[in-house]
């Protein structure tokens, strides 16, 4: 049974990527798709880092050690969605044209 949970989280993690890919199959990002791409990875990135600062603190309330086996995993998306989120900002806002920067 704990074997289990590691495949729906990581799943689950990938639902910021199902959201952006329907968006924008189906055109619908709105009037600034650019924007909108960056701030939903940024948002996204944001919500992994709270997600995996409040495993500790659930081990110490729950005195269940289940809550740390899923630190790293949604570490390493956090920093999985803040790639994104800055290779998004100067690829896709930038062009990857340093100078402005």
């Amino acid at each position: 049974m704990k074997h289990f949970f590691k495949p729906i989280i990581f799943f689950l993690s990938l639902w910021p990527i199902y959201i952006i890919s329907y968006q924008v199959i189906f055109n619908k990002l709105g009037p600034e798709p650019v924007d909108r791409i960056i701030n939903h990875f940024g948002e996204w990135t944001l919500i992994f880092i709270f997600l995996t600062l409040l495993m500790t603190p659930l081990k110490q309330i729950t005195k269940s050690l289940e809550w740390i086996k899923f630190r790293r995993m949604l570490g390493l998306f956090a920093f999985f969605y803040a790639s994104i989120h800055m290779l998004s900002y100067v690829g896709l806002d930038y062009r990857f044209d340093f100078d402005p920067l």
